[in-house]
């Protein structure tokens, strides 16, 4: 349900506040300014417990002004459902990443209308949504952040830990229309984007650019943002992954995490982070020439021999600390998605691969068989073809 008919049925069914709300046509912003405090935190309260998918719009919209950040600060967490509940949480966690907080405890008497028309109701739209890694790891970013002009400006960075940033767009555009990109890409069971503090993805993005290739210069509207967006001020800001290794990593893991990651990884549900695009395209041309003319058993050997020296050589080409890093991003993704013995899992093994041969050993093999899992498929199945 959209939030114009979350709101009538709201109306509906309180009616004390009727004449405030429908009067407002939908708009979240003018029902700051027909509502007082206390009244739209009872409404606030309201859709987030009936109607939680449209709360999510209402609560983007009240954060950017002082005055709906200050209502969303002061609802108390009673009676509110737990997808309410975790909703208005990382609302207030984002609020106060930027800086904003408030001492009352409750909502005051103080209208809305009348808190902005005393200067307090300032633009303070800054949001950031970070995607899922793809099979290299390489990842968007999105960066909004209110226009001086009116609207939004929107920071698009295609960025790769071991790549440096692929690409770097800057876009202008009406806030409703940024607000439902959103939100078309952080719903639904194909859940592409997830919202993220905007230091972390800040931070995230400023380590990415500093492995950036000599031979491949950053783009050239990445440099003219650099120094403000990604300055290094945020040095010393968590990245995803240090936040979830933070929130769980002193948590138990699954005895069964490693073995349901590699075969995560085999199914290619994870990475494999290969390497550069020749190192693939070389071993397939290997693997081609050992099987050539070969059958039955001497064909399986070469292939089993073949895939036993592309590990060898792909565990060589990755650093560990790198594969680490990578399995901790993942372990955020999936501790966003509520999947925290997934995550718990990711983490173990990515603490374990520091000092520990024989579980790097495995990942190596698991990765070179889910990287080349199609083409292994041709390999073997070439034998029954002679």
């Amino acid at each position: 349900m959209s939030l114009p008919e979350s709101l009538e049925r709201a109306a509906g069914e309180l009616g004390g506040l009727a004449d405030q709300i429908r009067p407002a046509n939908g708009d979240p912003h003018r029902l700051l300014g027909d509502l007082n405090a206390e009244q739209a935190g009872q409404l606030l309260r309201w859709i987030l417990n009936e109607e939680p998918e449209a709360a999510g719009e209402l609560i983007g919209v009240w954060g950017e002004v002082d005055a709906g950040a200050a209502i969303l600060l002061a609802l108390p967490d009673e009676g509110i459902a737990k997808v309410g509940r975790k909703l208005l949480r990382r609302a207030r966690h984002r609020l106060r990443s930027q800086g904003i907080d408030v001492a009352e405890p409750e909502p005051s008497a103080t209208s809305a209308k009348s808190a902005r028309r005393l200067g307090v109701g300032n633009d303070r739209w800054q949001v950031a949504h970070l995607s899922t890694p793809d099979f290299r790891g390489a990842r968007i970013g999105y960066l909004v952040e209110g226009h001086p002009a009116g609207g939004a400006r929107l920071f698009e960075i295609h960025f790769d830990e071991a790549r440096g940033i692929l690409n770097f767009k800057v876009y202008n555009a009406g806030r409703s229309k940024l607000r439902g990109f959103l939100r078309s890409l952080s719903r639904g069971d194909q859940q592409r984007l997830f919202e993220v503090e905007r230091d972390s993805l800040r931070a995230l993005v400023r380590r990415a650019s500093l492995a950036q290739p000599v031979d491949r210069p950053l783009p050239t509207s990445f440099v003219e943002w650099r120094s403000r967006l990604f300055s290094a001020d945020i040095e010393s800001a968590q990245t995803p992954g240090e936040l979830v290794r933070g929130a769980l990593g002193k948590a138990a893991a699954p005895a069964d995490g490693l073995e349901t990651t590699l075969v995560e990884i085999r199914e290619g549900q994870l990475g494999p982070w290969p390497p550069k695009t020749a190192w693939v395209g070389e071993w397939m041309k290997k693997g081609t020439e050992v099987a050539e003319g070969l059958q039955g058993e001497a064909r399986t050997a070469a292939i089993e021999s073949w895939l036993d020296r592309a590990a060898a050589s792909l565990d060589q080409d990755t650093e560990a600390g790198l594969l680490s890093r990578h399995l901790d991003e993942m372990a955020w993704i999936r501790w966003q998605s509520e999947a925290e013995g997934g995550a718990l899992a990711l983490l173990a093994v990515s603490e374990s691969l520091v000092g520990d041969d024989a579980v790097r050993g495995r990942l190596s093999r698991a990765r070179t068989e889910g990287l080349f899992a199609n083409f292994l498929s041709e390999l073997r199945s070439g034998d029954e073809k002679s």
